[in-house]
């Protein structure tokens, strides 16, 4: 989602409920995972995919006969951990 900044609060517990515009253009619904990376001021939060979504994605990057060896789409995962 790129456009107009919105605000929320930080409640006492320290939790804070992302709006509802934010929620549905990332596709994050209650208890659903997110990776939160601290970078200068900012906080990123960015949702977690699944390693069959993550599969999904990856499927037809590598075509056949390439000179790229083929690779397990979950060994390519750990190295962006």
């Amino acid at each position: 989602m790129v456009g107009k900044a919105q605000e929320a609060t930080i409640d006492d517990k320290g939790r804070i409920i992302l709006p509802k515009e934010i929620r549905k253009s990332l596709g994050l619904s209650a208890g659903m995972k997110v990776k939160l990376n601290v970078e200068s001021d900012r906080i990123i939060i960015e949702k977690v995919i699944s390693p069959e979504e993550f599969i999904t994605r990856m499927n037809g990057f590598i075509k056949k006969g390439s000179k790229i060896p083929a690779s397990d789409p979950l060994s390519l995962k750990q190295i962006w951990k």
